[in-house]
Parts: C-alpha cells; structure tokens; sequence
C-alpha cells in the first residue's frame, strides 16, 4: 500500500537536535522550513495514514493533522525549563480534547535516539480512577482478555504512579497491579531510531493499533461512565 509517509530522516532529527541545542529564534528561523519538512510534514502525513483505521476504532476521533502534531517551539509559561525548543516529537490520536477532556488516547513519540507508540489514560482525580477500577473489579476476564491484546499488540504495562494502599485486597493477583494504579499507559519502545525511517513504521503502527482495539474501548467505556457522572465535563 502506498503511504503519504516516507519517514523521518537521521539528518532530519540531527537537524532538530541541532535546533535544540542552539535554542536560538535566529537559528529556528533560518532552518525552519527544511524541520518542518523533514519532522512536522512527515507526521502529519503519519495522521492521515492511520486516518482510517482509527475512524473505524473511534468515529469521534479527531484527526485534524496540525492540531494532533506537537509544536517544535515549546510553550516555557509556568515550565522550569527555559528551552525554547525540543528534541522529541510526538502525535496524539484521540477525541476532541475540549469536548472529551482526559479521554483516552493512542500516541507515537520519538527522542533523538529512541521511538515508541501505544495507547493512554490519564486522568488526575482519584474519583475518576476508581470508575475504572470498579469497571476491572465488574469486568475482570473482559479487562484481562483486553490485556492479553495489548501483550499481542507488543505493549507492556506502564504506571507513572501507583497507589501505596491496597484498595481491593481480595481481587486476584493479576488484577492487582492494575487496581493500584493511578494512570495507564500500554507501550511499545525501542532503541533503534532507524525504524521510524520507513514507511513500513505506519503497517506497523495499524497493527499494533488493532489488536489494542478491546482495551481502548475499555478505557472508553470507563471515561464515558466518567462522564456521565459528571466527574469528568466538556470545557467551555
């Protein structure tokens, strides 16, 4: 099949790390255009690919291939870091964030010497939390079986931070590390940045994607529930 994706040169990221590094307005703007095509371009282009799948996931995903594309220029308000640039890139594919706050969400993301993609939850209210975990105590062979596809998808499990107390101490074993933590992020890394070079990256991608397919409309179901109880609200 033919992709809008061609991939992302070495030259491509050394140019961004370059930009980084010098963290210069003058320096940006003189090589503007050849980051915007050799790294924006490419991931837009990585969104339309995936385009049809996702629609087919989700038909409330929105794929507008600017706003899913994170910006070269870092916002520096309110961050200790002063850089004014980055190195590392990302796209989110998700819902409208305005209207479905905190929904979840597939991604990809690179650095200058690794990549990886997979699929998130984060929200930061314990209220929101427990919805889930009340869904995985409801729902524990669906929830596993969900699990199994990320393992397939070549996902692994991973939590930014966890709960200390154990909130359902009589759950099965296996439930356990899922019930103690306080956000989901199911991913595929690696070390081999050339990868991301190659068009072959978005069958890849479609692929992984699929077969993750029973645990986003977990997560789905449980930030709708979210939702519906008003824990989580459209902004204004």
């Amino acid at each position: 099949m033919e992709y809008n994706y061609k991939g992302i040169s070495p030259e491509s990221i050394e140019l961004l790390c370059l930009n980084r590094f010098n963290d210069s307005k003058p320096f940006y703007e003189e090589h503007k255009e050849e980051i915007k095509q050799g790294i924006t371009v490419p991931l837009r282009q990585m969104v339309l690919d995936l385009s049809d799948l996702l629609y087919e996931i989700d038909d409330k995903m929105y794929l507008d291939p600017v706003r899913a594309v994170s910006r070269v220029a870092r916002d520096t308000r309110g961050n200790r870091s002063k850089m004014k640039y980055r190195e590392n890139m990302w796209v989110f594919f998700r819902r409208y964030k305005k209207e479905y706050p905190e929904a979840p969400f597939y991604y990809f993301e690179f650095y200058p010497n690794s990549f990886g993609y997979g699929l998130v939850l984060w929200t930061w209210r314990a209220s929101n939390i427990r919805v889930l975990h009340k869904m995985i105590v409801e729902q524990p062979k669906r929830f596993m079986k969900a699990v199994k596809a990320c393992a397939d998808a070549g996902f692994s499990f991973e939590c930014r931070d966890c709960y200390k107390k154990e909130m359902y101490p009589d759950a099965p074993e296996e439930l356990k590390p899922f019930l103690l933590a306080k956000n989901y992020a199911f991913s595929y890394n690696s070390f081999d940045i050339s990868r991301i070079n190659s068009p072959e990256l978005i069958n890849e991608m479609k692929l992984a994607f699929d077969i993750a397919r029973p645990m986003y409309e977990f997560l789905l179901e449980a930030h709708t529930r979210m939702m519906n109880e008003g824990l989580i609200k459209p902004e204004e």
